[in-house]
Order: structure tokens, then C-alpha cells, then sequence
């Protein structure tokens, strides 16, 4: 299991002493970390331990950028990353038939956890919508058909002035804190891939494109509403971004159920990507996160 390391409150040197890292008065093991996100802004790195730490695992660095008003980040990787040759042939070698369920299972999954949320601020809501054909572009436009239902009604249920979903530079603030969200989930799925075996930039959904993690992409669609259910418990901290720093946070803590048992958000992760692993290798069906009813409430 991937030890992930998160620094989100003002701290002083950050330094290597004896094998561990030293933040403030606490000692973390560097051989226990799989992954460090910093986003503390006078946290001053000394060379050592920053050299340390890349030659390890990936740490990613972010500051608040003010006059943009969004998170800027930037990511240091080890050089050196385990490959699966055999998962990452087979990954290449699906079927235009395989390609189109797995990219079914993670859209559809989307859609029916989108579907879920909605259902708890009108339980009269009319079933989930039906994929009847197993084509890539009905799927695609299943989605995108979809998002353009769900957002209007869910935002509209919080009682909050409606406005377009921005993809790219967002201005308004629940755009900028949803992209800051998504973020945390894209850095923990890229990490587990890593970990897996997994080249990132051959993806089932989204196209090959030059340094664009394309199958982190593909993997964080059914787990985007965890970051929508999150903004929503605390909508109140939402223009604060060191606030919604520490609930990004709190939320790969957060239990969910996925197959039936209570995990850590970081976890069902981990647990994801692994069943997507082994359903390459012929050995289980891929099992996407899927909303359960109970974690869906406010």
C-alpha cells in the first residue's frame, strides 16, 4: 500500500535527519512514503531531502496563485519506475470490442453515481438512463448528454445561481475548487498506476496526446463525485483554498463502500486500479467505484 504524505499547514525547514524527514516537530520515514504532496507556501526544502525524496517517490509542489486564482503545480518524478510489460502489452493489444466495455464500464459507472447524487435531493427522479448498445459513440454521448443534465440540477439544489461548467482557466469559484479537487484524485491515481506497473499515456477513453497521463483521464471518471459530494459538505470554505486543501484532504481519508466493504477513498484507489490490472490479465471483470446510496447524502 502506497504511504502518501500530504503537507498542507505552514511548517518550518523541511530537512533529512537519520533516514527520516523532519516537518516541524514530526519525524516521517522516508522509506514508508509512496507519494508527497505539498501545498504548505513558506515551507522552505533543503536540497538534501528534496533530492531525497525524488529519487523515491513523486512529490508534487503547489503554490496559490493569486492573480490566477488557482493552485499552480508542479511534479517531481523518480527517474527510475517499475514497468509491467504484460499488463501494459495487453493494454495495448485490447480489442476495439474490449476497448469500447471497459470505456462502458468507467462512462456508464459515471453517469449512475451522477444519477445517485441527484437522487437524494429528488427521490422522484425518473430511473438511470440505459446504454443498450455497446458502441463507443453512444457511449460518448451518453456522458456528455448526462453532464449536460446533472449539473444544472445539482447546483440548482444548493440554491445557487446557475452558470456553464468551465473546463479550461476557470473563473468562478466552484469551478476553481472543483478542478482543485479532481487534482487530488488525478495525483493519487497517477501514483497507483505508477506503482502498478501501469504506462499512463496509453488510455481507452482519451486520446493518445503528448504528455497527457491519458489513462489517469480514463480512470478518474467514476470518482470524480467523491470531489462534488465533498464540495457540497463544505460549500461554505469554498472560496477559502487552504481551507478546501485540508477537506481535499480529509476526503482520500473519507470511508466509502466499493464491493460491498467500508474503505479509505485512497485505498478504494488503490483497490481500483489493481482490479483493472488483473481484468487485463483475463483474471476478474473490472470493477469501477460506484456510488453507494449511504455515502451519497450530505
Amino acid at each position: 500500500m502506497i504511504h502518501h504524505l500530504i503537507l498542507v499547514y505552514e511548517s518550518p525547514d523541511l530537512r533529512v535527519e537519520s533516514d527520516h524527514l523532519i516537518s516541524g516537530d514530526k519525524r516521517v520515514a522516508i522509506a514508508a512514503l509512496g507519494s508527497v504532496q505539498c501545498f504548505s507556501h513558506r515551507a522552505r526544502w533543503s536540497q538534501t531531502a528534496l533530492e531525497r525524496l525524488a529519487s523515491q517517490c513523486p512529490v508534487v509542489m503547489a503554490r496559490w496563485d493569486r492573480s490566477a486564482r488557482k493552485w499552480a503545480t508542479f511534479s517531481l518524478a523518480p527517474r527510475e519506475r517499475h514497468v509491467n510489460p504484460t499488463v501494459l502489452w495487453r493494454l495495448c493489444r485490447l480489442t476495439p470490442r474490449q476497448a469500447t466495455q471497459y470505456a462502458s464500464d468507467l462512462l456508464y459507472t459515471k453517469v449512475c453515481n451522477q444519477h445517485l447524487m441527484l437522487r437524494t435531493f429528488n427521490p422522484i427522479l425518473s430511473d438511470k438512463p440505459v446504454l443498450k448498445e455497446n458502441s463507443y459513440s453512444r457511449i460518448l454521448s451518453l456522458e456528455s448528454r448526462y453532464a449536460r443534465f446533472f449539473w444544472p440540477r445539482y447546483f440548482e439544489a444548493m440554491k445557487q445561481d446557475l452558470f456553464a461548467r468551465e473546463r479550461r482557466a476557470p473563473t468562478q469559484p466552484l469551478n476553481v475548487a472543483l478542478n482543485y479537487g479532481y487534482g487530488f484524485l488525478y495525483h493519487a491515481i497517477a501514483w497507483q498506476c505508477l506503482a502498478c506497473g501501469l504506462d499512463t499515456s496509453v488510455g481507452l477513453i482519451h486520446r493518445l496526446r503528448r504528455s497527457r497521463p491519458s489513462l489517469v483521464c480514463d480512470l478518474i471518471e467514476p470518482l470524480r463525485c467523491t470531489v462534488e459530494l465533498t464540495l457540497l459538505r463544505h460549500w461554505d470554505d469554498m472560496e477559502a483554498p487552504e481551507r478546501m486543501a485540508a477537506h481535499f484532504a480529509g476526503m482520500m481519508e473519507e470511508r466509502f463502500l466499493y464491493r460491498g466493504k467500508a474503505y479509505r477513498l485512497r485505498s478504494i484507489i488503490r483497490l481500483m486500479i489493481e482490479s483493472f490490472v488483473r481484468s487485463l490479465g483475463g483474471r476478474e471483470k473490472f470493477h469501477p467505484f460506484e456510488l453507494h446510496a449511504r455515502d451519497a447524502c450530505l
